[in-house]
């Protein structure tokens, strides 16, 4: 890229003013007015090639002494690893090159912070066990300075000692007489744990067993249930009988506050369906075959397969904007089925009912070109062009979503290929990964044959429906002779709703500019080159599906079965469930923009989707009851995969406690860290006291109250009746070092190193890594003295040619001849 021309002395143009006053002056002295004005031209070049003009340029400039800045984590979790190793690897960077070192200690780990604070330098080189437990996002930390040209380095420690911790997860407020699962998780900073558990209940002993660990984490689920309301206690116990460095975060409290059955609404006509068994079964339930006017008793309504012309919208709004849940499940009269597009009661849901695109839920064909340039490698650096294409290929399959199949075909003279693979195997990522580290360009010549490998991918992708995309990772150097060829495939495949995206793959010398030909496919699909550097990986640049919506695609035969997959396993509703169930049909939506997609099949079709409206939260669960002998989902109402059933009607419900009284809001804390209190009561202002000794309330609404308390001590404590409970310091929860922090480095151009690599490889890759792209002049001199000399010569050549006739003899017509007569 090239901006616009500059002069470096501009004041020198003044001096073509004068220059054009004396050539009028001459002009009317009678000198000829053609020379005049071409010497004035001339002239005027020369001024302004004296002017030195001058344009900026992209230019990449490798800096030999990168600025690094060494962030040493010296907090207490630290104590599991070398603590003089951040010293040491400034002592060794140091007399290599500009070096800063910043050190933070204590009882919490900011370690965003110290990332987003040291990124004036370019380089960041951090000695941590990346467990962030403070401050801003360690991860959303590293995103950002890498987005502004700071590049991150870690460095893998080996612990010295083992540590152990645990925790207990599980809801606060729960229901009475339910049977609930509470999830002791033990962690481990090494890989070789034998421990005693022991878990009590108000005192009681429920579980006590030996555990032997090699995983950095476990989750051993604990059930039970309550027979009396109100507050109750659970203690998690380990007794490590191998190392264990701290002690202290050996016992783990969990508060538990009892609750009635919340009233809950279910509109339907089947009480014989799995769902009503299910949910009568844990809750208070009311039954209707339609939508009462008054909503006000019940914490929850369900709709069961009801059309929208049955539905009173207008309280069911009122009741979910002022903090009611709604769940609405699915059938053969509802949503797609019962007329909800466009209608009142979709305006609630999460979803629209009709077919779209699924952001994940796609088949993708990535092109790998390997032809007989990309085997070349970069004058400045050590990899080849086809190592970092490969390492882009690999970063998609990584990181797609679960219910997307991906096929591979590499393209040279030839073409390799596999099959579209599911990517909710790990199996066939791996099986797609090693496929991508086999390929290689072949000797000698071996031209890029592009066209060949799109129909190559076409034909893969007509053999299945849904969303259909194509990525072509290349050196961007094509065949001219076959341009036009692929330039037709390209049309064609961009007609069919096919995308096509390209990426071309630049060493750090080259000018961030894709080549012509591939640029001229490129618009062909309507769309840019995305250029990459060797160190760019191409998930965090690339998008995620297609731009273009697909045709409605017809609800599937009941012969047919589609497994269901978790999409996001982290969310109140689908944590530590583990759905293995498959449904034969299901009602065909699209999630609205701001909704959560939890669960869908294997192809991408949603079946649970939820989001809040206005103090509400609402559930669509797009298949049916499971009741009927066509049942779509019976086998989602089985087993462990009936836990999905109850735990999102307890999303929805909320807080299951009534709305009578003071009712407190706090969840159990962090010795060290400051707990957040609610309180919503009608009294001005509530009373009330922790451990006897009474609270000061601020209030924040017509009806909240709020306060903060800091606990230092691990216990039990009482709030008014509502238990809380103070556990060990947040910083002695995550212990060893954080593999995420790997994948999230390695992800935005930096790379984690073994303690082993540190003097030789890390100074070096900062080094070879150490181009910035930066504006520079480009001198622009020659093309102003071409023109003067140009006019010149033009002048000079005219001129001759004019005397030449002048000098001429002219012959007139009828002169006689001269004869000489000897």
């Amino acid at each position: 890229m090239v901006i616009s021309t500059q002069f470096e002395h501009p004041y020198v143009l003044l001096l073509i003013s004068p220059l054009i006053l004396a050539g009028l002056y001459y002009i009317r002295k009678g000198v000829s007015k053609w020379i005049i004005i071409s010497r004035m031209f001339i002239l005027s070049l020369l001024i302004m090639a004296l002017a030195s003009p001058y344009s900026l340029g992209l230019g990449s400039v490798r800096d030999d002494a990168p600025k690094i800045t060494v962030i040493s984590d010296d907090t207490l979790s630290m104590d599991l690893f070398n603590k003089d190793l951040g010293k040491k690897v400034f002592d060794a960077l140091q007399p290599k090159t500009p070096t800063k070192f910043r050190e933070f200690a204590g009882i919490k780990s900011p370690i965003g912070d110290e990332v987003i604070g040291a990124s004036e330098n370019n380089n960041l080189v951090l000695v941590t066990d990346g467990n962030a437990n403070y401050g801003k996002d360690l991860f959303d930390a590293i995103s950002f300075v890498s987005q502004t040209g700071t590049r991150v380095f870690a460095l893998e420690q080996k612990p010295l000692h083992n540590d152990a911790s645990v925790e207990i997860e599980s809801s606060k407020n729960i229901i009475i007489g339910n049977e609930n699962v509470f999830n002791v998780v033990v962690r481990q900073a090494g890989n070789d744990l034998r421990y005693k558990l022991d878990v009590e209940i108000d005192g009681k002993s429920v579980y006590s067993d030996s555990v032997t660990q090699k995983e950095r984490e476990k989750s051993i689920p604990i059930t039970g249930s309550f027979t009396t309301l109100g507050s109750h206690k659970i203690t998690a116990m380990i007794t490590p009988a191998t190392e264990d460095r701290f002690k202290l975060n050996n016992v783990f409290y969990r508060s538990i506050f009892v609750v009635p059955k919340p009233k809950v609404l279910a509109v339907t006509g089947d009480t014989g369906s799995p769902l009503y068994t299910i949910t009568t079964g844990l809750y208070d339930v009311t039954t209707a075959g339609s939508l009462p006017t008054s909503l006000s008793p019940y914490k929850t309504v369900i709709i069961d397969n009801k059309g929208s012309t049955e539905l009173n919208v207008e309280p069911l709004r009122n009741f979910v904007g002022n903090g009611g849940g709604l769940v609405v499940v699915g059938g053969q009269s509802s949503y797609d089925k019962g007329t909800y597009n466009n209608s009142p009661i979709e305006s609630i849901l999460p979803i629209i009912s009709r077919a779209g695109e699924f952001k994940g839920g796609r088949n993708l064909v990535i092109l790998i070109d390997s032809s007989g340039s990309t085997g070349l490698s970069s004058s400045i650096g050590t990899d080849s062009r086809i190592s970092l294409i490969d390492a882009n290929a690999i970063s998609v399959v990584r990181n797609i979503g679960k219910d997307s199949r991906v096929g591979i075909v590499a393209f040279s003279g030839i073409t390799r290929q596999t099959n579209l693979l599911s990517m909710g195997s790990e199996k066939n990522k791996e099986e797609l990964e090693n496929f991508i580290k086999e390929i290689g360009p072949k000797e000698g010549d071996n031209p890029t044959d592009l066209d060949k490998g799109i129909r190559a991918a076409d034909e893969l992708l007509n053999s299945v429906s849904g969303t259909k995309e194509i990525i072509i990772i290349s050196d961007g150097f094509i065949d001219p002779k076959g341009l036009t060829q692929t330039k037709n495939t390209v049309q064609d495949l961009t007609k069919k709703d096919t995308k096509i995206q390209f990426v071309q793959i630049l060493f750090p010398e080259e000018a961030r500019m894709p080549s012509d030909n591939y640029d001229k496919l490129a618009k062909e699909a309507n769309t840019d080159v995305i250029l990459l550097y060797s160190e760019e990986r191409l998930s965090t640049k690339i998008g995620q599906g297609p731009s273009t919506t697909p045709k409605p695609a017809e609800t599937p035969s009941v012969t047919y079965e589609y497994p269901l997959a978790t999409i996001d396993s982290n969310h109140f509703i689908t944590k530590n469930i583990n759905i293995t169930a498959s449904v034969t049909g299901y009602n065909d939506v699209t999630p609205k923009l701001g909704s959560d997609r939890l669960v869908a099949t294997s192809r991408g079709k949603p079946i649970l989707t939820t989001w809040g409206f206005g103090l509400g939260r609402v559930v669509s669960f797009t298949t049916d009851n499971g009741g009927a002998e066509t049942s779509w989902a019976s086998a989602v109402y089985s087993g462990e995969n009936s836990r999905l059933i109850s735990s999102m009607i307890n999303w929805a419900i909320g807080d299951p406690r009534p709305k009578e009284g003071d009712v407190i809001n706090a969840e159990d804390i962090w010795a060290g860290t400051a707990g957040r209190i609610i309180v919503t009561s009608d009294k001005q202002p509530p009373q009330v006291k922790l451990d006897g000794a009474p609270l000061e309330l601020s209030r924040t609404g017509p009806t909240t109250y709020e306060t903060s308390i800091d606990l230092e001590t691990g216990d039990f404590h009482d709030l008014s009746g509502y238990g809380i409970a103070v556990n060990y310091p947040l910083e002695y929860r995550e212990i060893g070092f954080n593999e995420k922090l790997k994948t999230v480095i390695e992800s935005n151009g930096g790379r984690v190193y073994n303690e082993d690599e540190v003097e030789g490889l890390l100074f070096l890759d900062i080094k070879e890594k150490a181009v910035r792209t930066v504006n520079e002049p480009i001198s622009e001199k020659e093309p102003y003295l071409l023109a003067a000399l140009m006019v010149f010569l033009t002048e000079v050549i005219i001129r001759r040619i004019k005397d030449y006739r002048k000098d001429r003899p002219v012959i007139e017509e009828n002169q006689p001849e001269l004869v000489h007569i000897g």
